[in-house]
């Protein structure tokens, strides 16, 4: 078979583009909406052009109808373009159509990614590896500049965590307690698998690392990221322990992480902060209020999302007015000029894109977190149950790093399971 033309012999353009934008999206997704956004773009770029299978001399591939067709044979990967398309047909019922654009670009890594991942499996899963530590690498170099600035405006951020208010990351506080939150995963996993780091003294620094990141977590104190965080090592913990080969250093890892929540439980005074704002609110919510608490604010949210949802069962307000029917919503139930959209990704989906919308969205959650090859590989329903979990009170894919992170998280565990 011939090879396709490309820019220096046996290099393919698309494979690079491909790549590239792969990396460059592990190395922005903790820090840069930039990087994220050129990393998709360069993604995307690599679509049209020829794959391995071609036939030689073309730069433009001639066998898309087979790329296209394979997709659509997956069914994890046609729920994510049900997801792309439910959003952009909320379009056609939808009034203000610039915020319609905007959610719909933000949406694009569902319609972008599975082609390229679906056609270039095979250079992808060689970049697998390489991916997830510069992933780890740019989580680790966030950390630290979270951590210096922490060190220079201490006491404002304490202050600050009693009145609800996070400390200060590159991208959404939430958003990127997740990401610390899958990179312990990932540090975890290679320490219970015994699978060294490509430096010297591997499983060593992936044990200090996972530590690290788990301590951090706590130090963010956002309560998304350590329910999650916990949810994933419980969820992965339950699983290893049933593999024989395994389950003497899960438990001693076990063990080490419950002394070292305690620790940091009595130690952090950031996590305590956040647990006593926690506390209060909920006597601020008994006695009736709710205006500038972000927990109670999250909570009337999602119930005033329940309400858009009883008034447009159906087909939704249609993402491109999901402000002015929450602003309504707000407006008729509470007399409150203040609003903020349903903070639960189900509810979001329902109330905005209908049960068109939902049900793509189930069906990719099926296919993935519910599918039983995932299941064997415990780290795989581990980084799900973080990204899942993030769905409970968050929004999360009506961000841009949110749907990113989504997405992507959930493909290179569908190369994993392909490889494996």
């Amino acid at each position: 078979m011939h090879k396709p033309i490309s820019i220096r012999s046996g290099v393919n353009p698309g494979d690079v583009l491909a790549v590239g934008g792969l990396c460059l999206v592990a190395a922005g997704i903790s820090w840069s909406n930039f990087l994220v956004s050129n990393g998709v773009i360069l993604m995307g770029l690599s679509v049209p052009l020829a794959r391995t299978h071609d036939p030689g001399g073309r730069l433009i591939s001639t066998v898309w109808r087979k790329d296209l067709s394979t997709l659509l044979e997956d069914p994890l990967l046609q729920a994510f373009w049900l997801c792309f398309f439910s959003m952009l047909a909320s379009g056609l019922w939808s009034e203000n159509l610039k915020d319609w654009v905007w959610f719909s670009q933000m949406q694009l890594p569902f319609l972008l990614a599975p082609l390229v991942f679906s056609g270039r499996q095979i250079v992808l899963t060689r970049w697998l590896g390489p991916a997830l530590y510069i992933f780890l690498g740019a989580a680790l170099a966030t950390s630290l500049w979270v951590l210096y600035d922490f060190a220079l405006h201490s006491q404002e951020y304490l202050h600050g965590l009693l009145k609800g208010k996070p400390i200060v990351t590159h991208i959404s506080h939430i958003r990127y307690s997740m990401v610390i939150a899958l990179a312990t995963l990932l540090c975890l996993h290679a320490v219970v698998q015994k699978i060294p780091l490509p430096l010297r003294h591997g499983p060593t620094l992936a044990a200090v690392l996972g530590l690290y990141f788990f301590g951090f977590t706590h130090l963010l104190s956002a309560k998304t990221g350590l329910l999650t965080l916990y949810g994933g090592i419980f969820l992965y913990g339950l699983l290893v322990v049933r593999k024989p080969g395994a389950r003497t250093r899960m438990l001693r890892i076990a063990a080490v992480l419950l002394v070292a929540a305690v620790a940091l439980a009595m130690l952090l005074p950031s996590l305590q902060n956040k647990f006593f704002y926690t506390i209060w609110q909920v006597g601020e919510y008994l006695r009736g209020k709710w205006l500038n608490y972000s927990d109670i604010e999250r909570w009337v949210s999602i119930r005033l999302g329940l309400e858009m949802i009883r008034q447009e069962p159906l087909l939704g307000s249609g993402i491109g007015d999901l402000y002015t029917s929450t602003a309504q919503v707000y407006q008729e139930c509470l007399a409150s000029e203040f609003y903020k959209l349903p903070h639960n990704q189900f509810v979001f989906t329902w109330a905005f894109t209908g049960l068109f919308g939902l049900g793509s969205l189930m069906a990719a959650i099926w296919h993935s977190a519910g599918s039983r090859n995932w299941w064997s590989l415990p780290v795989l329903p581990a980084v799900q149950c973080v990204l899942l979990g993030s769905f409970m009170v968050e929004y999360t894919l009506g961000t841009q790093i949110g749907c990113t992170l989504y997405v992507f998280a959930t493909l290179l565990s569908w190369l994993y399971v392909r490889n494996n």
